[in-house]
């Protein structure tokens, strides 16, 4: 990476730390404060308006980051997407709101009042849809320091929020969507702002060719989004009938297992999430230009590293997933820590997806990414029944509950992954890079399950769970360093670049980096 890529990426990792701090910490409060019932209930609604904003998006907002990346864009373009975004705002609250009958409204979402499933729907597409897009301009124009520093500051004045209607015993699902809804809201204002002021203007010869482009780049769009509407219809069913069949076959508690398991596990994409736009933008740029080496070096040091960083997080917390449950939670969610410890694993290869997806967008290769996207897809709707539906159902199941949609995302996730990093190698003419996945995986789960046994016999109860975690944290930290070192092939780098890169890093972290 260059020291340009690598200087944003350093801040993007301190920024995202800290907000993933924060978001984690506003999730247990919330599981903890609403109960597995409510926080199920939550969970449910926002998961399915993200379904819903696939089946809305169509995939422009791929197109729209892809094409802000490659060279600066005029207002009107800028300006069009947001006219977009409001259409498909306007069109579910016509739809949800006076469309549908209530009996759809009380069979698609399981009883829920028509004026809650509205107010969810306004805050998931404020965050989901709203939100990204903000963020996306902002870093097609190498502005990471605003735009990490305002999700921080989201995620500050969220968990604040909470704590406030928690103290005052306001807390309830309806307040916490009131909540998401004006926080994004205000923060896009905000940093909209701050963009356009901090946008150089567009020389007037440069201003010309986009205007005199805005047509072709339409077709551009329709030419882009086009074979991603298959794709977004049955990523629609996808990630619809996940949450729909848990609900509908485990209900609200089993549904808030799932939840609080995918929080905790999203703490292992802490670098995938800091490093994604970052990555399209150089990828975008780079393909443009026809650099295919810096392509090549990127994808693979990137992919290599985030993919251990996934395997290092997980390796310590898999083994610890019913400590942290009664440390974090209460009895009340005991019962999902074998979800839990499995749904650490599933950020592994979804950040490798992730990248391979990423890869696949930045480079205009749009069908070849749609066609493995709905392959698995429609396979996973059906895996997805089989492992929660009961086993007297009509057509029988293994009745996993939140366990088996775990199992399900783990096991679907590696081979979807590995096709897609398949495809790329051939694509290129790559080696198809795979051997870095089984060593650091399994190298770091050894340590962590090693040095959970070794703590836990040794200490037992004698210490408090908090002081016998941080022990155990210790003894895996020196294990694991120890593993990484002495195979540091494993990141994409030598021994001497993986120790130069770590302190860069470490400084530019915490030791008040401001980027040039």
């Amino acid at each position: 990476m260059t020291t340009s890529v690598r200087r944003r990426f350093a801040f993007t990792i301190g920024a995202n730390v800290a907000r993933a701090a924060l978001s984690f910490m506003t999730g247990m409060l919330l599981a903890r404060a609403l109960g597995p019932e409510s926080f199920g209930r939550m969970a449910f609604l926002l998961g399915t308006f993200l379904a819903i904003r696939q089946l809305l998006d169509l995939g422009s907002s791929t197109a729209f980051y892809t094409f802000m990346s490659q060279r600066q864009q005029s207002p009107r373009h800028v300006a069009g997407f947001f006219l977009w975004l409001g259409l498909q705002f306007t069109l579910v609250l016509i739809v949800v709101g006076f469309i549908f009958p209530a009996g759809w409204v009380d069979f698609i979402w399981h009883g829920e009042h028509r004026d809650q499933v509205l107010l969810a729907f306004a805050a998931a597409f404020m965050q989901n849809s709203v939100w990204p897009v903000v963020q996306q301009i902002g870093e097609s124009r190498r502005l990471t320091l605003k735009v990490q520093s305002m999700g921080a500051a989201i995620a500050c004045m969220h968990l604040l929020v909470v704590l406030m209607l928690w103290s005052m015993s306001e807390l309830a699902v309806y307040a916490v969507f009131i909540a998401i809804l004006f926080e994004y809201l205000i923060a896009a204002v905000v940093m909209l702002k701050w963009l356009s002021q901090s946008r150089p203007a567009v020389p007037m010869e440069i201003a010309g060719e986009v205007e005199r482009e805005v047509e072709p780049l339409w077709r551009n769009y329709a030419r882009y989004c086009a074979p991603l509407v298959p794709y977004s219809w049955i990523g629609f069913a996808y990630e619809f009938a996940d949450r729909w069949l848990l609900q509908n076959y485990g209900g609200s508690v089993q549904q808030a297992y799932y939840a609080v398991s995918a929080q905790f596990a999203s703490v292992a994409l802490i670098a995938t999430t800091s490093i994604l736009n970052i990555f399209w933008k150089e990828i975008a740029e780079a393909h443009y230009r026809g650099d295919h080496e810096r392509m090549r070096t990127l994808y693979r040091q990137i992919s290599r590293t985030l993919f251990l960083v996934g395997a290092i997080i997980a390796g310590f917390l898999s083994p610890w997933s019913a400590e942290l449950l009664r440390l974090f939670l209460s009895n009340a969610y005991a019962n999902g820590a074998a979800t839990l410890a499995v749904m650490f694993l599933y950020p592994l290869h979804q950040s490798l997806g992730q990248i391979g997806g990423t890869m696949m967008y930045a480079t205009e290769r749009v069908m070849l990414s749609v066609v493995v996207g709905i392959l698995f897809m429609s396979l996973s709707i059906g895996v997805t029944y089989f492992v929660l539906a009961p086993a007297d159902a009509r057509v029988p199941g293994l009745g996993l509950a939140s366990m088996g949609l775990a199992l399900k995302m783990v096991a679907l996730q590696f081979f979807q992954a590995n096709t897609v990093a398949f495809i790329i190698a051939r694509l290129w003419k790559w080696p198809f890079d795979w051997a870095f996945q089984p060593v650091g995986m399994l190298g770091c789960l050894g340590c962590g399950w090693l040095t959970h046994a070794v703590v836990t016999a040794a200490v037992g109860t004698s210490l408090p769970l908090p002081a016998v975690m941080v022990l155990g944290g210790l003894l895996y930290v020196v294990a694991v360093t120890a593993f990484v070192y002495a195979m540091p092939w494993l990141t994409g780098l030598t021994r001497t670049e993986l120790v130069s890169n770590v302190s860069t890093v470490w400084h530019r972290t915490f030791a008040g980096f401001k980027p040039a």
